[in-house]
């Protein structure tokens, strides 16, 4: 089908780019950051898997592999909490948490001392 395939006009520049300039790093380089930028790391990254088994460009493509793998993780775990402002617990759950244990050691020291 015509509309499964890739439109970004980008995406294919850098990488012919890339294919041209194999040994140049500053191609491989803009290739993943734009790949990253437009959710387009799948895409990237079988375009490199295709080239694993060539005896000239693999060992590069497993490079750029990995450095596919480790954007993306980097990403999802960049997505997984968000940070809450500050960083702190809220003042009203120490204050409870704080409460709450000072109830306890109340009735513990009771119990121990109290009861005689």
């Amino acid at each position: 089908m015509a509309d499964d395939e890739p439109t970004d006009a980008v995406l294919e520049a850098l990488w012919k780019r890339a294919l041209e300039a194999w040994d140049d790093e500053k191609a491989h380089a803009a290739l993943i950051d734009h790949a990253l930028r437009e959710q387009q790391l799948p895409e990237a990254a079988g375009r490199y898997r295709t080239l694993v088994d060539d005896p000239d460009k693999g060992p590069l493509a497993k490079k750029k592999l990995e450095a596919i793998v480790l954007a993306a993780t980097q990403m999802l775990m960049a997505m997984k909490t968000p940070k809450r402002e500050g960083g702190k617990v809220p003042l009203p759950i120490t204050l409870s948490a704080f409460g709450v244990c000072a109830l306890l050691l109340a009735w513990l020291g009771w119990a121990l001392w109290g009861h005689h």
